[in-house]
């Protein structure tokens, strides 16, 4: 095929408007995946926003674009039906990319806040996702597709873009193989372990890219810690309780402030932010209790690392939930006609690394799961879960409830972001 037939094919299209083109993707091609984070962050000068969708059993990538001037339409975008192993697909990625990849490779001068690197790693994963389809094309079999991986890092043209393709196969590893033993062990067979002894660590290449990207944008500080004279102890305590949809009475604000003293307490919410020694907690009798009783959302963080999150949901969501309970993570209590449900972190020895960690805007991120899990969405759960039970190449097999779709970066909420950074991620 010539170049100017080649490129007439993948800009086979139509011309018209943003919303009537996308009911027509979705009617023509109803396997065909939105890559919605890669869209989000590109908008035409003409402020027409670029919209893409992945159709892997078509083979095509199906690209919403600003129309060209000159060819009778003007106004409007134009449906461009890109096969997946022509040049125009991995043109179209490299420039929808560009700004991304840049933005990814010095993390820590590009963004102010984890939530901006997520979205970006959001759109990294669904570029991965379409250069997994190009490879299929090609190699059916995983130790052939493992192989090509292998030569695209070594044709790398810088650091950058190899540290890049490594998280790639970490990435496929990961959802190409369960994570018991004779996985494990198959995968490193696909990897060739035998003959190169660095492979295996492929396999957590795809975490150890995202640990470093995310740690090099910090989480919320305090600008100052308060000094020994101005403080009544050397460890801080954050405590935040929510009702939602409801005011606290005359009568549980006074018993409230009988409990906590120290705390600012109004209608709607307890916030108590104070410093003290380890032997003098702040809250007298048991944190859950108080939510049982009188919340619907909680949050608790010490200095040491201790970070739980309570929400009040449904009780008819019990034998969902109980699958992933596990102790010291994921807990849940029947109370009346309500679930109370505890996701919890402890760490050891944490209290340096947490000195300057600002707890304060962490439960109004966290707050909307609590309507994701009652409408039934138990993606919070299985992440608190997933968080206690990492696994490791030869643990041996580690039994597992039923994961539910849409746990990959790219398929995270930004409330599911939030809770990934409270369960999983240490400054």
């Amino acid at each position: 095929m010539d170049e100017v037939h080649q490129q007439q094919c993948d800009a086979a299209g139509a011309v018209g408007g943003d919303g009537a083109l996308a009911r027509r993707v979705r009617e023509e091609s109803p396997s065909a995946r939105e890559l919605d984070k890669i869209g989000s962050l590109q908008v035409a000068p003409a402020g027409v926003r670029y919209r893409l969708w992945l159709d892997e059993p078509a083979g095509v990538l199906l690209f919403l674009a600003p129309a060209v001037p000159g060819n009778g339409a003007a106004d409007g975008v134009k449906l461009h039906r890109i096969p997946l192993r022509s040049a125009s697909c991995t043109e179209v990625l490299t420039r929808l990319m560009a700004a991304v990849l840049a933005r990814l490779a010095s993390p820590a001068e590009s963004y102010r806040s984890r939530p901006e690197v997520d979205r970006d790693i959001g759109a990294l994963v669904e570029s991965f996702r379409v250069q997994l389809a190009r490879m299929r094309t090609e190699h059916a079999d995983r130790p052939g597709l493992v192989r090509a991986i292998h030569t695209q890092i070594g044709r790398a043209g810088d650091k950058q873009q190899a540290v890049r393709r490594a998280a790639f196969l970490g990435w496929y590893l990961e959802g190409a193989y369960d994570n018991d033993q004779d996985d494990y062990e198959q995968a490193e067979c696909d990897l060739g372990s035998n003959t190169d002894p660095n492979a295996r660590t492929a396999v957590r290449d795809w975490k150890r890219y995202l640990s470093d990207l995310r740690h090099a944008v910090p989480q919320p500080q305090l600008e100052s810690v308060p000094t020994e004279g101005s403080r009544r102890g050397n460890l801080h305590w954050y405590y935040e309780f929510r009702t939602i949809g409801r005011h606290l009475t005359d009568q549980q604000m006074l018993e409230l402030r009988s409990v906590l003293p120290s705390a600012d307490i109004t209608c709607e919410s307890v916030v108590l932010d104070q410093w003290s020694d380890r032997a003098e907690h702040p809250v007298a009798g048991s944190v859950a209790d108080l939510v049982c009783r009188y919340f619907d959302a909680g949050l608790r963080f010490s200095q040491e690392g201790t970070r739980t999150l309570w929400l009040r949901l449904p009780s008819t969501l019990a034998p969902r939930i109980a699958p992933y309970e596990a102790p010291l993570r994921v807990a849940s209590r029947i109370v009346d006609e309500d679930l109370v449900l505890e996701l919890h972190r402890d760490e050891a020895d944490g209290e340096l690394s947490y000195l300057y960690a600002d707890p304060r805007p962490w439960l109004e991120d966290l707050l909307p799961l609590r309507a994701d899990l009652a409408s039934g969405d138990i993606r919070a759960v299985a992440i608190a879960w997933r968080a206690f039970r990492v696994p490791r190449p030869y643990a041996g097999a580690v039994e597992r409830p039923p994961m539910p779709r849409g746990l990959d970066e790219d398929e995270l909420t930004p409330q599911l972001h939030a809770l990934v950074r409270l369960l999983e991620e240490t400054p």
